[in-house]
């Protein structure tokens, strides 16, 4: 039961949004809205079917990502997320197909669809890592990365989301720390893993309704 609060209460953060507002023109209802009813909620952008047995397979031609455990421990934390929130109820351990595609390199490339078939998947969330940074701007402590997501159906091999052929950007990134990067080798590998299980959730949010409050995503 959401919990309404007293008018008075009401009034006080209506008045202090609108002494933030640049102009008397602006829509006052939002934050009235925001007062009485909570945050709002962000729409999944492609809703997958849980009938189907389904793989993340997060990857990194680009070498963007310095530690591979961090690719398992993003695709890990957005398989975890989807069985949590029973988005899907058959998910393959993305263990496997990072395995085979690991293996690639001593026989013939594989395409997506067959990679995903060799671990008996359906379907591929096919994520590309094009950032993985944690200081992109200079002088700039903020942890940032960046995927191009596809779904893949491994039976026909075709893309069934999203339209655009190459992916759908996805942006995650921390809030900015003290300094211009790591002081030490463990501080790097602590926020390295704070941002590989922060990019696993923000995979996992592409697929269900969440409230604003808990989105990792930014730029949508």
């Amino acid at each position: 039961m959401r919990r309404i609060l007293p008018i008075h209460t009401v009034l006080m953060i209506c008045f202090a949004a609108l002494a933030l507002l640049p102009s008397p023109g602006c829509n006052v209802i939002t934050p009235v809205a925001y007062a009485i009813h909570g945050p709002g909620k962000v729409e999944p952008q492609f809703t997958l079917d849980e009938t189907l047995r389904t793989v993340v397979f997060v990857d990194d031609p680009s070498s963007k990502i310095t530690q591979r455990r961090l690719r398992y421990t993003i695709a890990e934390k957005a398989t975890e997320e989807l069985l949590a929130k029973r988005i899907l109820v058959d998910m393959v351990d993305p263990r496997g197909i990072l395995t085979a595609a690991s293996n690639e390199q001593y026989g013939k490339q594989m395409s997506i669809s067959e990679l995903g078939r060799s671990v008996d998947a359906d379907i591929v969330i096919y994520a590309v890592v094009t950032d993985f940074s944690l200081s992109p701007e200079v002088g700039a402590y903020l942890p940032r990365a960046t995927m191009r997501v596809k779904i893949i159906d491994t039976r026909s091999g075709e893309r069934i989301w999203p339209p655009d052929e190459r992916g759908h950007m996805t942006n995650v990134q921390l809030p900015q720390r003290p300094g211009t990067g790591p002081a030490t080798t463990g501080d790097r590998v602590e926020v390295e893993q704070t941002l590989a299980d922060r990019t696993g959730l923000g995979l996992a949010q592409l697929f269900y309704k969440h409230e604003i409050t808990e989105t990792v995503l930014f730029g949508r």
